[in-house]
């Protein structure tokens, strides 16, 4: 993950929520042009979503339509997503949490900047990290990864090979909820909810390894209720305390050989 020069990390996301704003369309221009410099490439498409209302009649669940707009840097390794309800930055290219702030903050503040789009609170923000672990050759994952988290094989039963396994856990810290797993042997390496049109558009492939190899996918996020005013400073700065504790769960499942693998100097 962040400073570990050899890290395994593939995909990271920061993500902002606040009150949908009206007129999409008009905004996600004017935002494009606030950035256009940085991010030309332009992806405009329409996602089916689902909605929970509750009336006299029970819980009724809708579809809908909701447009997303993808902005991308020249070499596409970087991108911001904007919905009516959300901005959001992904890369395949992290190096620095700080590079990755400022690079938040500045979309932000562009966006708040947009003349009459009018967002005055926050309702939530979010990282995930997503990690693909590869043991070297003659190595096996519980070299990298401790046992408690690896889906384990049957004990006794030598007949049964074990193929692909997922543990998944959830939690409640003081700063919000964190979603963890561990895929073993997964059918692709990003989550199937991050394989999108939009990092499809990207060009961001991850080659599945033909060996035994395991995806840690790390999903944190903070709900403000009742939604806070909206702030550059205050996002970051929850961005950042999310993003050490996300650090601190992937060190503590990493083993004493892996942490100095990954603090290799890449050649």
């Amino acid at each position: 993950m962040a400073n570990l020069p050899n890290a395994p990390l593939v995909y990271t996301l920061g993500v902002a929520h606040f009150p949908a704003i009206p007129n999409p369309h008009h905004f996600a221009s004017l935002f494009h042009e606030a950035i256009r410099a940085e991010y030309p490439h332009y992806q405009h498409i329409t996602l089916p979503q689902v909605s929970v209302t509750a009336g006299p009649e029970g819980l009724k669940l809708e579809q809908h339509l909701s447009p997303i707009w993808q902005f991308s840097a020249p070499d596409r390794s970087w991108a911001f997503i904007l919905t009516p309800a959300l901005l959001a930055i992904h890369t395949v290219a992290y190096s620095t949490h700080g590079d990755f702030i400022d690079r938040l903050r500045h979309g932000l503040s562009r966006l708040l900047a947009v003349d009459g789009i009018g967002i005055s609170y926050v309702g939530a923000v979010g990282v995930r990290y997503v990690d693909r672990v590869i043991p070297r050759e003659g190595e096996v994952l519980s070299d990298y990864l401790k046992e408690f988290v690896l889906p384990p094989e049957f004990s006794g039963l030598a007949d049964l090979k074990l193929e692909e396994g997922v543990y998944v856990s959830r939690y409640s810290t003081p700063d919000g909820d964190l979603r963890f797993q561990v895929l073993r042997n997964p059918p692709a390496v990003l989550p199937p909810e991050l394989e999108t049109a939009l990092t499809q558009q990207n060009g961001w492939k991850f080659d599945r390894p033909s060996g035994s190899f395991a995806v840690v996918d790390i999903d944190y996020g903070a709900r403000f209720e009742p939604p806070k005013p909206m702030d550059v400073d205050f996002v970051c700065d929850r961005v950042l305390r999310l993003r050490g504790r996300a650090k601190a769960v992937f060190e503590n499942i990493g083993t004493s050989h892996a942490m100095s693998v990954w603090n290799e100097k890449r050649s």
